[in-house]
C-alpha cells in the first residue's frame, strides 16, 4: 500500500522549460474537490506530496497546507524555486526544490538565473523544515551533477533525490 498522494494542484508555471509539457496539459484543477478526496485517505495515507505546475503560484497554498496537516497528513510541497515565499515552510513538513546540475546546466536548460534563486529559496528554508534537493540523472548532466555534489554537501539539506530519467534506462547515476 502506497503511503502518499501526489497532489498536482496546479498547471501553471513561471517557467518554460523545454523539457516539460506541463503547459500542454494545462487545465483547472477543483482544489476543493481534489482536497475532499484526499480526507477521505486521512488515517491511511501518510504524505500528501503538493505538485504542479508551480505550486507556490498557487495564492491560498499555506491554507491548502494547514488544512492537510489538520486532516492528520505530513506535507511536502515541490517547487523550482524561483518564487520566493519562505513562509510556506512553516506550513509544511518538507519542500523539495528541483535542481539539475550546477548553474550552466540548470540555468541552460530553466533560465538564466534560475539556478541562483533555487539554491537561495533551499538556503532560506533548509533550517525552517526539511529539505530536499530533487535532480534527475539524464546522460547530458552527469559532468553537472558532479559539479552541484559540493554545493548541495555545504547547504546539507535532508535527502538529494535523484531519479533516473523515465524514459531512457541506459543513464547511469554516478555522483
Amino acid at each position: 500500500m502506497a503511503n502518499h498522494i501526489l497532489f498536482q494542484i496546479t498547471f501553471d508555471c513561471n517557467l518554460d522549460c523545454p523539457f516539460c509539457d506541463i503547459k500542454n496539459r494545462k487545465r483547472e484543477v477543483d482544489v476543493d474537490a481534489c482536497m475532499a478526496n484526499i480526507k477521505k485517505k486521512a488515517g491511511e495515507i501518510e504524505w500528501v506530496y503538493i505538485t504542479g505546475g508551480e505550486p507556490f503560484l498557487v495564492d491560498n497554498l499555506a491554507d491548502v497546507c494547514d488544512e492537510l496537516r489538520n486532516a492528520g497528513f505530513k506535507v511536502g510541497v515541490t517547487t523550482n524555486g524561483t518564487i520566493f515565499r519562505p513562509e510556506i515552510a512553516d506550513h509544511v513538513d518538507r519542500i523539495g526544490i528541483s535542481i539539475d546540475g550546477d548553474r550552466e546546466f540548470h540555468d541552460k536548460g530553466r533560465g538564466e538565473g534560475v539556478f541562483d534563486k533555487a539554491i537561495e529559496l533551499l538556503e532560506i528554508v533548509n533550517d525552517k523544515c526539511e529539505t530536499v534537493v530533487m535532480s534527475v540523472a539524464l546522460k547530458d548532466n552527469q559532468d553537472a551533477l558532479n559539479r552541484l555534489k559540493p554545493i548541495v554537501n555545504k547547504i546539507d539539506p535532508a535527502y538529494w533525490q535523484i531519479q533516473r530519467d523515465y524514459y531512457d534506462n541506459s543513464v547511469k547515476i554516478a555522483v
